[in-house]
């Protein structure tokens, strides 16, 4: 189990965590929820840093710098991560700290602080720590040459640390505002190749390689879900790859269609959403929910046909959505992380954390309900407990969201807060207007 604390980053002060399979984040907005997410993206996704500098050559490929050495490029690697991603150093609180522990026995470390400059007031640089165990991995990459690498080689050394890290998962980060990034779907490829390094560079860092991954998986959505679908069963290979799954895949499916009211397809350039009538509207004319939630079933659709396992942050999954439709995307999240998989998901929304509770809920049904409980729920929508955190972030800090009395689950006064809020409004407006006999006051 990874480990991560954070203090004076943003809105948070200090934030504590065991990262669990399946996480969940509520508060109100502007507190930290989004902060804590990109800082546990910033170090799940060093691994990928590493991998990335291995297929370009190494260190001095990498830099041009006949004479660095891997811990030197990390770090520099990893500042300008971390720049990209929480902006500039120099207006931090200069006892600014992040630390992430990869490994349960607790030998694989990174910190982040702060360094202050004295001669100009103000000003922090940023300091990174690897612990030994990490150091001594980079001075054994020291004496590989990676020159021409071929998968082989890359997938051997993508294994060495995901053994190391206890990370076998790539990373994924779906970010909030996704129906602006859908909407710009056809502009996408030309920003990209017309904006210049540092133009680029001053890109949301964590939206940049959600619009990456997307431009570089659409192609494989021609005849959609169903066509992708369709050609695995006609494989004898890749049926068999995907058979345990293709219960999961079909219950995707099945809730994707429902939710889009249709099913996307990339045909000729264009990312389209056909309806039940055979026709089709393109996808930035669709509306925002359907702009909201169609990345998010075909990358989760992706995943899970290709066998990958991924730790997946979501961003806010009910913008632009009714109830029923927030209900889906909370069950499909469930089936999801019962694939293999491990999912972070922020949210403001009461239906979506009522939906977790009576997935909780399920999950700790007992062998005399069990087969009552899947009449109601699909067991594929169950959670684990003992799998799932909850917190609820505020003023600087967090508090677990969990109420352990008899059953696991979150707390009801988190669920109906807001709520309880109008309702008392409601009443106390009502009260005013009647009197004690029932009659309407018009003083």
């Amino acid at each position: 189990m990874a480990h991560i604390s954070i203090k004076n980053l943003g809105p948070v002060n200090q934030f504590d965590m065991d990262i669990k399979e399946f996480c969940i984040f509520t508060g109100p907005q502007s507190n930290g929820k989004s902060t804590v997410a990109k800082a546990i993206f910033y170090f799940r996704t060093v691994k990928q840093d590493i991998l990335n500098i291995i297929m370009q050559g190494g260190p001095i490929k990498f830099s041009g710098n006949p004479s660095c050495k891997w811990l030197d490029i990390m770090k520099q690697q990893l500042k300008e991560k971390f720049l990209q991603i929480f902006g500039t150093s120099w207006n931090m609180p200069n006892d600014m700290e992040m630390h992430y522990i990869y490994d349960t026995k607790r030998k694989y470390e990174i910190s982040i602080t702060l360094n202050e400059d004295y001669q100009h007031f103000g000003r922090n640089f940023i300091n990174i720590t690897f612990s030994q165990d990490f150091t001594d991995y980079f001075v054994e990459l020291d004496y590989k040459v990676f020159t021409n690498i071929s998968a082989s080689q890359k997938n051997r050394e993508a294994a060495v640390l995901e053994k190391l890290l206890e990370d076998p998962y790539e990373t994924v980060f779906i970010p909030a505002g996704r129906n602006l990034i859908t909407l710009l779907s056809e502009q996408l490829n030309y920003i990209f190749t017309s904006l210049e390094g540092s133009q680029l560079r001053n890109i949301d860092y964590v939206t940049k390689r959600y619009i990456e991954l997307i431009l570089k998986i659409k192609p494989a959505f021609w005849d959609g879900m169903h066509g992708y679908f369709d050609r695995a069963e006609n494989s004898i290979e890749i049926s068999k790859n995907i058979k345990g799954r293709k219960p999961a895949i079909k219950l995707l499916i099945k809730r994707a269609d429902a939710v889009l009211k249709g099913q996307y397809r990339y045909v000729d350039g264009e990312e389209r959403l056909y309806l039940q009538n055979g026709k089709y509207v393109k996808m930035n004319f669709a509306s925002s929910g359907q702009q909201e939630t169609v990345w998010v079933f075909n990358l989760l659709f992706y995943y899970l046909m290709e066998n990958r396992r991924v730790f997946l942050i979501l961003e806010e999954p009910e913008s632009h959505l009714y109830p029923e439709s927030q209900q889906a995307i909370g069950e499909v999240l469930g089936l999801f992380k019962n694939q293999n998989n491990e999912v972070l998901v922020t949210t403001h929304s009461p239906y979506l954390l009522g939906t977790f509770n009576y997935m909780l809920f399920a999950g700790q049904s007992d062998k005399a309900q069990e087969q009552s409980v899947k009449k109601i729920l699909h067991k594929q929508y169950w959670l684990d407990a003992q799998h799932v955190s909850a917190y609820y972030i505020r003023n600087g800090g967090a508090e677990s969201a969990l109420d352990s009395d008899d059953v696991v689950l979150i707390k009801n006064e988190l669920i109906d807060k807001a709520s309880d809020s109008i309702n008392d409004h409601s009443d106390m407006l009502i009260a005013l207007s009647f009197t004690e006999d029932g009659s309407r006051n018009y003083d």
